[in-house]
């Protein structure tokens, strides 16, 4: 679970980031069934 700032930005919580190797850089945003899938991008 994380908090959405006033700012609109979410911390990711660390458990999360090592298990699927986020780093600093940009994510993708999915849309389905009422659902936001966030996933690593490919593009920079």
């Amino acid at each position: 679970m994380s908090t959405i700032t006033y700012k609109f930005q979410v911390t990711i919580p660390k458990k999360v980031r090592e298990k699927h190797h986020i780093e600093e850089g940009y994510l993708t945003f999915i849309e389905e069934n009422d659902r936001i899938y966030i996933g690593k991008s490919t593009e920079v």
